[in-house]
């Protein structure tokens, strides 16, 4: 049993694609990871790329995997208490700075591992949760308003709204021009307008494997309580449904009552609980 790793996105879509595909709503954050690794490539100078695929003994089949463009989160699939060991006496070799993003079982394997190896706890970072929409259930009283897409002319505002939002939730988990550029190009964005002013933002990532991401959401602060971010959420939920999503996911900190119940309202069910830690 052992970790196979390769920087080639072609070979880690190969070895371990089909693992991948079989669960999308699980495997939402590597497999839109490896679809930005691909575009970037194809794009220019290929990034820092490490891709695992996880195989016990005598199988053939990958059971686990991750998916790291250093020095953004590595993300990985459900781990066993091998498959955690083995990553990280891997990744204590390679001594880089890392941040794992994983469920929580994994996470607690994972940590248990790495104190072994290295004689150091893992720091605990946010406690999330995956949510996938059933049936979008709008607002009972819509608030005043309505949803737009973000034009070019919004830039700067997503620009300064992105920032708040990192400073409040924590890492976008990309440069943030570029996850302002990516979303924009596919008319992703959608602000909430009362009298042609903005004050919510969401947006959706690209569908990969049927399957659509919502980060990140934001009200801004003096307009909470007003049922702004829901209306925003249940806008881009459709937009996703629109463009072919099958799966349509957010994830929430646990820390925020507030937004899960939101979120719970105009939709969502939990799917699997994640944790963030940083070696």
């Amino acid at each position: 049993m052992t970790w196979f790793i390769t920087d080639k996105p072609e070979v880690f879509r190969s070895e371990a694609g089909p693992f991948l595909a079989a669960r999308p709503d699980l495997h939402t954050m590597l497999l839109s990871g490896l679809d930005t690794i691909e575009q970037l490539r194809s794009g220019g100078e290929p990034p820092p790329t490490v891709l695992g695929w996880w195989r016990e003994p005598d199988e053939t089949a990958t059971t686990a995997a991750f998916v790291w463009m250093p020095p953004h989160l590595l993300t990985a699939s459900r781990l066993s208490q091998a498959a955690a060991t083995y990553l990280a006496g891997l990744l204590a070799a390679r001594a880089q700075p890392f941040e794992l993003l994983a469920d929580d079982s994994s996470v607690r394997a994972f940590s248990e591992a790495w104190q072994t190896t290295t004689g150091s706890a893992p720091e605990s970072g946010p406690h999330l949760r995956l949510y996938r929409l059933g049936r979008l259930v709008c607002p009972d009283v819509a608030p005043p308003g309505a949803p737009r897409t973000a034009t070019d002319g919004d830039r700067a505002l997503l620009h300064d709204w992105c920032t708040r939002f990192v400073t409040e939730a924590g890492s976008l988990g990309a440069d943030l021009d570029a996850f302002i550029d990516e979303r924009m190009s596919r008319r992703g964005w959608r602000l909430w307008t009362v009298g042609d002013e903005p004050v919510a933002m969401a947006a959706m990532t690209s569908v990969v494997a049927g399957t659509a991401r919502l980060t990140p959401v934001y009200t801004l602060p003096g307009q909470r309580g007003r049922g702004y971010g829901s209306a925003v959420t249940a806008a881009v939920s459709q937009a996703a449904r629109d463009a072919g999503a099958e799966h349509v996911l957010l994830f929430t900190d646990l820390a925020n009552p507030t937004s899960n119940s939101v979120y719970q309202r105009i939709g969502y069910s939990p799917v699997s609980d994640y944790r963030i830690v940083v070696p």
